[in-house]
């Protein structure tokens, strides 16, 4: 022990060494330190779940916008976004109750609506619009706000504005326009339109004007008191509406809507159909009532389309076929039916209910075709083939049905044919070749005048030549022979020489039979 200066005693240690701590450990104590938690990091989490939030926020705004106005799209110039098409329908519809103008005139007030002007606001189409804008873009386009689509269509047609309800309200008296009509034209196979007449009384248009702007706000402004003008009033329906429904209604004429069983056509909404189901209307952004359709000014009713089909179309159905027979010439072309014959047709129970709804559908897309359930026994086509077969060196006319002879009759040709063989050796010959009747008469007088080869004139006038049937274009025909008296069959062939200018006379007992027989079309061979 040492003592320090002051005279205290200072105590000495030895160094510690740190080795005697240094125990090694237990088994169980490493056991204890790997079962002890690990600390883990908590950010990885933490964006997982900001990241699920988002795609959960970007999922329901997708699902939500699949029925709802997208962002960036207005109507009219004001924000709809997030509307449903319920809510956008009911909106418009709220906004056409509150349009209404107050109107004067000498003193007289009123408040007059689109619906006092005889408009109508088709707010589920409009709302449709609503609900399809933007929807072509591309996918990231849709959802941006800044990108922005304005749906315009205008809430009604001003010019269509009827002033009827105007004038009654200001005291004003009228003279009532005409409207412009479209009409069956006489063989019902189309369409003509008739004049309208312009009336007088209050101007309707700028009425309606402010009426529309009004609703072009969605209820949010109220009119100002305007003054109500006389002028010349136009019909509702102007002749150029008319015209233009005639265009459509022509259309839908030259191209009609078909009814078919399979690839069978049955029937057709013809000039006649269309004249009962449809009607002009000339506020072409009208409401439609239930059932109908548009097509420009055209409105089709499918009630009326189906009641049409019910009592002018379907009763001509029959279950029993009827075969169309045709006269047909050497060219196998048509040349006169005897009967158009028909299909038999057998539709299913029911199978023809919605025809008046699916044809006023497809009036309005400009044509198409209906499928009915049902069966056809399909009729055939029965031909019988005429033809004439004029023999210059045997003096005959022959003539054939179906390749079979049926009647041959003596006759007498132009006299410059020889009468042996037939050739033509002078100025007033038949013609040979193959020709088609197309021009006939029951009776005519025929006259001429020739100068021949030799410088001599050929002159005849002869009155009322019986059943004449032209077949070259020249003038020659084969007709009842020109005798002032009857001159039949045998006595042509008794008389040995050929009499006329180049026709083909036969005997006054065939002419008619062959005049009935040989209709336009039938063909004709000359032969020497």
């Amino acid at each position: 022990m040492a003592f320090s200066a002051d005279g205290e005693s200072t105590a000495v240690l030895k160094p510690v060494s740190l080795d005697s701590f240094a125990v090694p450990m237990s088994a169980d104590e490493i056991k204890s330190i790997e079962r002890a938690p690990k600390r883990h990091l908590v950010w990885p989490w933490v964006l997982a779940a900001v990241i699920a939030m988002l795609a959960a926020f970007a999922g329901g705004a997708y699902w939500f916008f699949q029925s709802h106005a997208l962002p960036g799209v207005t109507l009219w110039g004001n924000s709809v976004v997030g509307k449903s098409q319920s809510q956008i329908v009911d909106e418009i519809d709220s906004a056409v109750a509150k349009s209404s103008v107050t109107v004067s005139y000498n003193g007289n007030t009123a408040k007059i609506t689109l619906k006092d002007l005889g408009l109508s606001v088709d707010s589920q189409t409009i709302a449709n619009e609503v609900l399809s804008a933007k929807r072509d873009a591309a996918w990231w386009q849709r959802y941006a706000f800044w990108i922005t689509s304005d749906v315009a269509t205008e809430p009604a047609n001003p010019a269509a504005a009827d002033s009827t309800e105007l004038n009654s309200r200001l005291s004003i008296s009228e003279v009532k326009p005409v409207d412009a009509q479209v009409t069956l034209n006489a063989d019902k196979t189309g369409f003509e339109t008739v004049a309208g007449q312009q009336g007088q009384g209050a101007d309707p248009e700028p009425v309606a004007k402010a009426a529309v702007a009004l609703v072009e706000t969605l209820g949010a402004n109220e009119s100002k008191t305007m003054n109500v003008e006389l002028k010349s009033t136009d019909p509702v329906v102007t002749d150029k509406i008319a015209e233009q429904a005639k265009a459509t209604l022509d259309k839908l004429t030259k191209n009609p809507v078909t009814l078919k069983i399979g690839d069978r056509t049955i029937a057709t909404v013809d000039a006649s159909a269309l004249a009962a189901s449809s009607t002009i209307n000339a506020n072409e952004n009208a409401k439609l009532a239930a059932g109908e359709t548009r097509n420009g000014y055209v409105v089709f009713s499918a009630d009326k389309l189906q009641q049409y089909y019910e009592q002018s179309i379907k009763p001509t159905f029959s279950t029993k076929r009827e075969d169309r027979e045709v006269i047909v010439n050497n060219n196998d072309e048509e040349i006169k039916v005897l009967k158009e014959g028909h299909d038999g047709i057998s539709i299913t129970e029911g199978a023809d209910a919605n025809i008046g709804t699916d044809g006023a559908t497809l009036l309005a897309k400009g044509g198409g075709s209906l499928d009915v359930q049902g069966s056809i026994d399909a009729m055939q086509t029965k031909k019988t083939k005429r033809h004439v077969v004029v023999d210059l060196s045997d003096h005959k006319v022959y003539a054939y049905e179906n390749g079979k002879l049926i009647r041959t009759m003596s006759m007498s040709a132009g006299q410059g044919n020889d009468y042996k063989t037939g050739a033509c050796g002078g100025d007033l010959c038949t013609p040979t070749g193959d020709f088609t009747i197309w021009l006939k008469y029951e009776s005519q007088n025929m006259s001429g005048n020739l100068t021949l080869s030799d410088g001599t004139q050929e002159s005849w006038d002869v009155k009322d030549v019986g059943f004449v049937n032209y077949f070259s274009h020249s003038g020659c025909a084969i007709h009842r022979i020109a005798t002032q008296t009857a001159f039949n069959d045998s006595d042509i062939a008794a008389m040995g020489k050929n009499t006329s200018h180049g026709c083909v006379g036969i005997g006054w007992d065939q002419a008619e039979w062959f005049f009935s027989w040989a209709v336009y079309g039938t063909s004709v061979h000359v032969q020497a």
